[in-house]
């Protein structure tokens, strides 16, 4: 169901006008600035772009394939665009926030379908594949720009996050057997707990609204589609980060997971003899 819309208590008009998007979260706009929406729900998508841009940068050090360039890229282009989204309420925005995630998320599967194939050898599967992906992603994109229904979206959506959990464990148990199986409970985990936290700031809005409006301490904390930024951003980035070290276990590659500042990131270090 599309997320609680409340015209009152507390929404006020900004620099931006009235909203003209399809969705309208739980966060009062325009509390703490007139220039920005929904404060907490802008700021919140740092935890996709900083670990995004670090990805990247890793990639870049350790020569990984373009699929990991695109993967990271995506996700960098859905915090950018859900920081316009939230700060702005703009449709025109809307789309920027959540076509990338439709992209982004067939980029990460095609990684699990090739992730067995040598480096550099593309068969007949591999063009296959690519053809069902952009397909079904571009016929959902149509489709919603004509019909701008958010449960379709978010059902569309669904199908290819249940496929990167199912595609992943079968990865993972094909060409690893369990030693990455914790990494992957942890993404899901940290990615599930964040869709726990969407769906109680959907459905029970009202509630946190009044508490919000009572309580001016703890009120960050209750912004929950915020959290939901965070987790999500977490989650998808280990999801990535478990996909390319797989990858570079399946073409006998030396890596390792490392941490700075208490980030992941994956290290290769040398060529297995």
């Amino acid at each position: 169901m599309p997320p609680y819309i409340a015209p009152e208590q507390g929404d006020r008009v900004g620099v931006w006008g009235s909203p003209t998007s399809t969705l309208d979260w739980c966060e009062e706009n325009h509390v703490l600035s007139y220039y920005i929406a929904e404060f907490w729900n802008t700021v919140s998508n740092a935890a996709m772009i900083v670990p995004a841009l670090w990805g990247l940068w890793k990639c870049y050090s350790n020569h990984l394939e373009t699929r990991y360039y695109l993967c990271y890229i995506g996700l960098l282009a859905v915090g950018v665009g859900s920081l316009l989204f939230h700060g702005t309420l703009l449709y025109t925005m809307q789309l920027l926030d959540e076509l990338p995630m439709l992209i982004l998320s067939a980029c990460m599967l095609f990684t699990l379908y090739e992730m067995g194939q040598p480096r550099g050898v593309y068969p007949t599967s591999t063009y296959i594949r690519t053809v069902l992906l952009m397909a079904y992603t571009t016929i959902v994109i149509l489709v919603y720009l004509i019909i701008p229904d958010p449960v379709f979206f978010e059902g569309a959506y669904a199908v290819m996050v249940l496929g990167l959990v199912v595609h992943g464990f079968y990865s993972i148990s094909k060409y690893s057997g369990s030693r990455l199986v914790p990494m992957a409970l942890g993404s899901m985990a940290v990615y599930g707990f964040g869709f726990v936290l969407w769906n109680i700031d959907n459905h029970f809005c009202p509630k946190l609204r009044e508490y919000r409006s009572s309580s001016h301490i703890f009120a960050p904390l209750t912004q929950l589609h915020a959290w939901w930024h965070i987790f999500a951003g977490a989650g998808t980035y280990l999801h990535v980060l478990l996909s390319s070290r797989l990858r570079m276990q399946t073409l006998k590659h030396h890596c390792s997971i490392k941490y700075f500042f208490g980030m992941p990131y994956l290290e290769v270090s040398k060529i297995k003899n």
